[in-house]
C-alpha cells in the first residue's frame, strides 16, 4: 500500500473535525475524495502532511510510520502535496519556483514543461503576471519535480475557467494513465467519476462510503444521499 491512514482523529482547539477516518492510496490508482464543504477534506490533507497533529490514528507510507514526522520528512519520503491557493513564491519566475523544489528523479523542467506546455512559454514570467490557471498549472509542476511516489491534489481546479480545468483533468488522467499515485479532492463529482479508480466520500468528519467509482457510477444512491447530486 502507497498510503494507509487508520483511525485518524484531529482538528481545530476544541474542536474535533476528523473522527476516525481511515483511507487507501494503493499503489498506481487515483483515489477521489469527495464531501460537501466544511466535511474535513482539507484537514485530512493536513493531518496527513504532519501540518495538524493527528489526535488519534496512524499514517504509514510505503510501510514507514511517519505519526511523528514533522511535515518536511513527510514530503522527502515521497509524498507531494498541491495545497488549496497553490502558495506558489509570487517573485520568482515560473522556471525559478519549480527549481526551488526539484529533487533528483525522472521529473525535471523539460518533463514538466512537456506536460504544461504554457508553462514552458510563461517560464521567465513571475508568479504573480500568471494567471489563475497558470498558476495551478505551476503548483502542479512544482509538486512533481519533486518526484513523489504519491501526488495530493486539493481542489486543483477550484476557481478556473472550464476550458483550463479540462487541461489540468486531462494532465491528471495522463499522470494516472503512467501509474502515478493520485490523491485528488476535487467538488466536480462528473469529472471525479471519470478520472478516479476509488472514490470516497467523508460527511462530518467520518468515511460514509468507500469503493470504486464504477460501482459508484452504477449507483449513484449514496451521492444523492450525501451529496445531494
Amino acid at each position: 500500500m502507497a498510503l494507509e491512514v487508520r483511525g485518524i482523529e484531529a482538528g481545530y482547539g476544541d474542536s474535533r473535525v476528523l473522527f476516525g477516518v481511515d483511507l487507501d492510496v494503493p499503489p498506481g490508482r487515483t483515489v477521489g475524495l469527495l464531501g460537501r464543504n466544511g466535511m474535513g477534506k482539507t484537514t485530512l490533507v493536513r493531518a496527513i502532511m504532519g501540518l495538524l497533529p493527528a489526535r488519534a490514528g496512524s499514517v504509514r507510507f510505503r510501510g514507514r510510520t511517519l505519526d511523528r514526522a514533522p511535515a518536511h520528512r513527510r514530503a522527502r519520503a515521497g509524498i507531494g502535496l498541491v495545497p488549496e491557493g497553490r502558495r506558489i513564491f509570487p517573485n520568482l519566475s515560473a522556471r525559478e519556483n519549480l527549481i526551488a523544489a526539484a529533487r533528483p528523479g525522472p521529473w525535471g523542467l523539460a518533463r514538466v514543461f512537456e506536460l504544461f506546455p504554457r508553462l514552458a512559454e510563461r517560464r521567465d514570467a513571475p508568479g504573480n503576471r500568471l494567471s489563475g490557471g497558470e498558476q495551478q498549472m505551476l503548483a502542479i509542476g512544482r509538486a512533481l519535480m519533486t518526484n513523489p511516489e504519491l501526488l495530493i491534489l486539493d481542489e486543483a481546479t477550484e476557481g478556473l475557467a472550464p476550458a483550463v480545468r479540462a487541461d489540468i483533468r486531462h494532465c491528471l488522467q495522463r499522470l494516472r494513465a503512467a501509474g502515478h499515485s493520485l490523491l485528488v479532492i476535487d467538488g466536480d463529482v462528473e469529472a471525479m467519476l471519470g478520472l478516479c479508480d476509488d472514490l470516497v466520500i467523508l460527511e462530518t468528519g467520518r468515511v460514509v462510503w468507500h469503493g470504486r467509482a464504477e460501482a459508484l457510477a452504477a449507483d449513484r444512491t449514496p451521492l444523492v444521499r450525501h451529496l445531494g447530486v
